[in-house]
């Protein structure tokens, strides 16, 4: 019995009672960086991108990511044990600030005795959605929207694909991104 007790206690000390492996660093660093390299398959940029995803689909929706402050660096794993932040406005940031984050709304309908008609919406915000400017805005159009439009970046984009029989609502969003050698990229479409 007490070689039972043992095994029993010994066993819940290792479960709950082990310490945690220390991050390298905090979930924003690992967006920052992940999101520079183009999102390399691997289980930390995976989570790092599951996270931005879910912070931008909500709304009002939250910045894809924060500061980057390394704060869950401990000294012997070489960071700085405490609180930092990283400056964005320096040049070697730039890809940071070429972050957007777009917005599409699209819908289909058909009025009393009208033929079928689209509205759409594309709508592109910086990194913390706290300025946004509309890239097309169509309301009332007897035909459907685009299959692809123009960034601000530059990349041509292809737009979700909405119902196409009777009345639908579609309401996406994606995040546009600069690697540190200046490459664009971006994200898959998200329904919400």
């Amino acid at each position: 019995m007490r070689q039972y007790l043992s095994a029993i206690i010994l066993g819940f000390l290792a479960t709950f009672g082990a310490p945690q492996k220390a991050q390298a660093y905090d979930v924003d660093c690992a967006i920052m960086l992940c999101m520079a390299g183009g999102f390399p398959p691997n289980a930390v940029c995976a989570r790092a991108y599951r996270t931005m995803i879910r912070r931008i689909t909500p709304w009002p929706s939250r910045p894809p990511f924060g500061i980057c402050t390394f704060a869950a660096v401990p000294v012997e794993l070489g960071g700085p044990g405490g609180e930092g932040e990283v400056d964005t406005a320096l040049p070697e940031y730039e890809w940071l600030n070429r972050t957007h984050v777009i917005w599409f709304t699209g819908r289909s309908y058909t009025p009393r005795d009208d033929p079928r008609q689209w509205d759409w919406s594309i709508r592109s915000c910086d990194r913390e959605n706290r300025t946004c400017r509309y890239i097309a805005r169509v309301y009332g159009s007897h035909t459907r929207w685009p299959s692809s439009f123009v960034s601000e970046s530059g990349l041509t984009i292809l737009l979700p694909v909405g119902g196409s029989y009777g009345d639908f609502y579609a309401r996406d969003i994606m995040v546009e991104y600069g690697d540190y050698e200046g490459n664009m990229g971006h994200s898959d479409w998200f329904s919400y």
